[in-house]
């Protein structure tokens, strides 16, 4: 049993190629389980990977609308395997509970997006080919990824294609709140900034998006009829299968600078 805080573990396998078999030592990435405390009160547990706990706290309170703002934070405590966020302003039926476990971060707070109403008001534009270099980016930092292929990754740039955070995590929900929760923490408003994802976007991960104020998102893979619903609805950028020198805009065209 791996100890907490380890990313992977080695782990002895048999390699089939074609007809020929191997034995080979291979890193598997490690899933551990947290329980999510708010002030005080157990409200969820679900399985993570062990690392950057505390942005990964700020991030969640946030992108599940929580806390409006990392301002709103009062602290987090990380006493494995309990992450203890506080926040003063919120009293607990302001909050509808989920008590159950789900695999790989597919947890949240609310059940539904139906309160988000407010279209995002950012005017900030991306470049196309802003968007195709940063791509880049997933793998040149994807280190847990290429180590194990067990890992989604989030990363967020600036309009102008500069790294702002970014992380990884078994979950594609985590990798998005620490992403989130390590831009928060530097103080970086993120209304300038568009979010990458190798994770498919359901609302409920374009929802984190928008509670961060990130108003263009972008995955190597597909959204969801959800996810493209409240894209559109929220006023905005939702672009999927992102791979130079293609990629489909679901939402928010307007945003996308460089088309003929």
């Amino acid at each position: 049993m791996p100890q907490p805080g380890t990313l992977t573990t080695p782990c002895q396998v048999v390699e089939v190629v074609r007809d020929q078999v191997g034995h080979r030592e291979v890193d598997v990435c490690v899933e551990e389980s947290v329980n999510l405390l708010l002030n005080g009160q157990r409200i969820a547990s679900l399985t993570i990977t062990p690392a950057d706990l505390e942005a990964f706290a700020y991030g969640y309170a946030v992108c599940e609308g929580l806390a409006l703002s990392a301002g709103d934070v009062g602290g987090v405590e990380v006493r494995w395997p309990d992450v203890d966020i506080a926040v003063p302003s919120l009293v607990p039926d302001d909050v509808e509970l989920w008590m159950e476990i789900r695999s790989s971060g597919c947890v949240g707070v609310r059940s539904t997006w139906n309160d988000l109403a407010d279209a995002l008001r950012s005017t900030t534009t991306v470049h196309l080919q802003t968007i195709y270099a940063s791509l880049g980016l997933i793998n040149d930092l994807a280190s847990l990824w290429r180590q194990t292929g067990g890992a989604h990754c989030s990363v967020i740039c600036d309009s102008r294609g500069g790294l702002v955070s970014y992380a990884e995590d078994i979950g594609r929900h985590n990798s998005i709140d620490k992403a989130v929760g390590k831009a928060l923490l530097d103080g970086r408003d993120l209304s300038d900034c568009f979010l990458l994802s190798t994770g498919r976007m359901p609302a409920g991960m374009v929802a984190k998006a928008y509670r961060a104020g990130i108003p263009v998102v972008i995955s190597n893979t597909a959204p969801l009829t959800s996810g493209v619903e409240i894209a559109r609805r929220l006023g905005m950028t939702l672009i999927g299968f992102a791979r130079p020198p293609r990629m489909t805009v679901y939402s928010g065209l307007e945003r996308v600078e460089g088309l003929k």
